[in-house]
């Protein structure tokens, strides 16, 4: 079978514990563009009681990875997970999200995301998406502020940077994903 007539690629977005089923529908477009992959909305995933950490007020996003690893489908190149609760992981105040390499999944928050410009929100979770799942990719941080792929401290610097990678991760996650150069 040829590669054009192959199946392409799937990656599944989740809803996780509360998160509204709207919030992953809006993502999947400019996951379908970004990744050059059909993306689907998958079965909502319980956010596990034991990733609650009281004393944080906060959610241990390392802790969510595992119930999204066993939620995973074999069918499925990626699984991320789309929170609204407040995740952190240990030595920092909070993340916007987590990726593992390994399983092939992440999670992400629209906690800190929120605004009164919907567009705006959208665009948010877009980054944040696409940046947890470079993470799957095997993609590290980038020292360009206007990639994807750099590390954001804050949610204007999350805002700053937008939803595309910088020409070095588009070709690095062309070669993980084994795709051709994009034209």
């Amino acid at each position: 079978m040829s590669r054009q007539a192959a199946k392409k690629p799937v990656i599944a977005v989740a809803p996780v514990g509360r998160t509204p089923s709207e919030a992953v529908e809006r993502l999947l477009p400019v996951l379908r563009e970004t990744f050059r992959c059909d993306a689907i909305a998958a079965p909502r995933v319980s956010l596990p009681a034991s990733a609650f950490d009281a004393s944080r007020g906060q959610s241990l996003s390392s802790a969510i990875l595992p119930v999204l690893a066993a939620a995973k489908r074999p069918e499925w190149e990626r699984l991320l997970g789309v929170a609204d609760v407040d995740l952190y992981v240990p030595d920092l105040n909070f993340v916007f999200g987590e990726g593992d390499t390994r399983r092939g999944v992440a999670i992400f928050s629209l906690a800190r995301l929120h605004d009164a410009d919907e567009k705006l929100v959208a665009r948010r979770a877009a980054t944040e998406a696409i940046h947890e799942l470079g993470h799957t990719y095997a993609l590290a941080h980038c020292s360009r502020s206007d990639c994807v792929m750099w590390f954001s401290n804050t949610l204007a610097e999350s805002d700053r940077k937008g939803v595309r990678f910088c020409p070095e991760h588009e070709k690095e996650l062309a070669r993980n994903r084994r795709l051709p150069p994009r034209n």
